[in-house]
């Protein structure tokens, strides 16, 4: 992704389209995981909690702590292809999702797809390896932007 002429924003704009939808899919699972616990037999509403909760934070919790390992691996390999390993994993991982008959299989499969983000800091490094040096702030902000508005709608 280097800065071509006039082509560095078409690949900016990709990466911003793309963080968005990622993050509002990311995000779209929130509000309706208390619902999916409970429809996997955790009838206590506080166990359902702790589910919940745990559920979520390990996704982040395992991205913060392997995010220098998968951006060393971008630097190597290409940021391109870590951020297809990162979306294809969790699309993969969603669908797995609708087949879980246990609690603790959402636990599971959310680890693992906390083991293979990383697609937030990387997409922010697309952009800004893609701009021109003048514009990288720029670039930068919209696909950061996403990344908030995302969640949002999501």
């Amino acid at each position: 992704m280097n800065a071509s002429r006039g082509g560095w924003q078409r690949n900016v704009y990709a990466v911003t389209a793309a963080s968005f939808m990622g993050y509002t899919g990311f995000t779209l699972v929130m509000p309706f995981l208390p619902l999916f616990i409970g429809q996997l037999g955790v009838t206590d509403v506080g166990h359902v909690a702790i589910w919940t909760g745990v559920s979520l934070g390990v996704t982040p919790g395992l991205t913060a702590i392997l995010a220098p390992a998968w951006g060393k691996l971008g630097d190597r390999y290409g940021r391109k292809l870590m951020v297809e390993r990162s979306m294809a994993s969790f699309v993969v991982l969603m669908a797995a999702m609708a087949l879980v008959t246990r609690a603790w299989h959402v636990l599971a499969l959310r680890a693992v797809q906390g083991l293979f983000a990383g697609y937030g800091a990387l997409s922010v490094a697309m952009a800004a390896e893609s701009a021109p040096r003048d514009r990288m702030p720029s670039a930068i902000g919209l696909v950061q932007t996403a990344q908030r508005l995302g969640p949002a709608v999501g």
